[in-house]
Formats: C-alpha cells, structure tokens, sequence
C-alpha cells in the first residue's frame, strides 16, 4: 500500500507542478507584453503545449533514471 501511496503523491505532486509551473509562465510573458488575454487565448494555448511537451518530456527521462536498476555492487 505504501508504494500506491507515493505513486499517487507522485503524480499529484507532478500535475500541481504542471500546472503552476505553466501559470507563471503565462503570468510572465502576459505580464512582459508578450500577449495579452484581451486579444485571445492562442498565446496561453501555445504557452501551455509548449510546456506540456517540455514537462512531459523531464517526466520520461526522470521516469528512466528512476526505474532503472542499480548497478552492481562489487
């Protein structure tokens, strides 16, 4: 049970992190004159999938680095 417990903060940690790591994001480059929310929502969209594949990318190798098996002790 304790496994399924710290896969499920895991995640829940992982998708909190997405999300405010992609709001500040947004809040920044809104805030820098990048974009702005009154002339659309194309420039959150593409904040937000540009991210996502960022994220989801960290997420993939740091998946790797975890399940990988431990060298051998000699």
């Amino acid at each position: 049970m304790t496994g399924n417990l710290a896969a499920i903060g895991f995640i829940a940690s992982w998708v909190l992190a997405w999300g405010i790591g992609g709001s500040l994001i947004d809040a920044g480059l809104i805030e820098a004159g990048v974009y702005s929310l009154e002339t659309g929502q194309m420039g959150t969209l593409a904040t937000f999938s540009g991210w996502t594949i960022l994220w989801a990318g960290f997420g993939v190798w740091l998946y790797g680095r975890a399940t990988r098996p431990a060298p051998p002790k000699a």
